[in-house]
């Protein structure tokens, strides 16, 4: 097993694919001890998670701490600020524990999972500014105060002239829509292309740092956000495509689907800033 303590942030963390990376990271990751903030609305569900991995962590001997951060809603700008506190407070006292027991964090990650799709039904004629700004509030606005929150902190708690081999990585779970676009996902991809570009900027600006970050379309998942996508999109020929993907069972698995991001991770091998899909790893 591969000698590394990693710090693993994830949003939307207490069901769905985010929920799976937390659970395939400690499968697949090699690192001898993991330390999670899970990041989500349901405090019951992040904390099931978080049991889970300590239970598997026990018997895979893997040291597994974690933290849940519940309650916390992206979308709601207002809070945001006590929000963002509270998820690097939780980071904080795990990088602080980790000091403590001499078995310092190697590898700090954020995984940005949380976000939304948008009105499917409707096309972009039909946007109103007030439902743009509620979607970007959540899906931008709270993404980049997420990262930028994350990589201050980190890079304080972790410089680079005291601590050489600790790496930092932002992840974004993208999608396809962000490169090609689609009818009626205007908001859905708009949202996606600006948070790939933002962590294109973060790749130039910290390469010296190292950090690196990377953009991860985990293809069309067979999950509750599917489901909502199959009820709502507007576009006949697309939504033909997916119901025959689901009838069909083609729809990807949301563990094979992490498995390749930690994958990616592990080999570090990414260019960092880049995009990468399910299909082409």
């Amino acid at each position: 097993m591969t000698a590394g303590h990693h710090l693993i942030i994830i949003t939307g963390a207490n069901r769905g694919f985010g929920a799976s990376v937390a659970n395939t990271y400690l499968e697949s990751s090699e690192a001898s001890a993991l330390s999670y903030v899970l990041v989500g609305r349901n405090q019951e569900g992040l904390q099931k998670v978080l049991d889970t991995l300590k239970q598997a962590g026990a018997s895979s001997n893997v040291a597994v701490k974690g933290l849940v951060v519940a309650n916390v809603d992206l979308a709601d700008t207002e809070k945001l600020d006590a929000n963002l506190a509270r998820i690097q407070e939780a980071a904080k006292q795990l990088r602080d524990e980790s000091i403590q027991s001499k078995n310092i964090i190697t590898k700090s990650i954020l995984v940005n999972n949380a976000g939304s799709l948008g009105d499917l039904s409707k096309t972009a004629k039909e946007f109103t500014w007030q439902e743009t700004r509620t979607y970007l509030d959540f899906n931008i606005v709270s993404f980049v105060g997420l990262c930028s929150t994350f990589l201050k902190d980190t890079l304080v708690a972790f410089p680079k002239d005291q601590y050489p081999e600790h790496k930092t990585v932002v992840v974004s779970v993208s999608s396809l829509l962000a490169v090609q676009p689609f009818s009626n996902w205007g908001l859905y991809a708009a949202g996606k292309a600006a948070r790939d570009r933002f962590l294109g900027v973060i790749a130039l600006e910290e390469k010296g740092n190292n950090v690196k970050t990377l953009n991860y379309a985990p293809g069309p998942l067979d999950n509750e956000m599917q489901a909502d996508v199959r009820a709502t999109l507007g576009d006949k020929e697309q939504l033909k495509i997916y119901d025959g993907m689901h009838k069909a069972g083609s729809l990807v698995n949301m563990d094979d689907s992490s498995r390749k991001l930690v994958v990616l991770l592990k080999k570090d091998e990414f260019e960092s800033g880049g995009h990468v899909d399910f299909y082409d790893v």
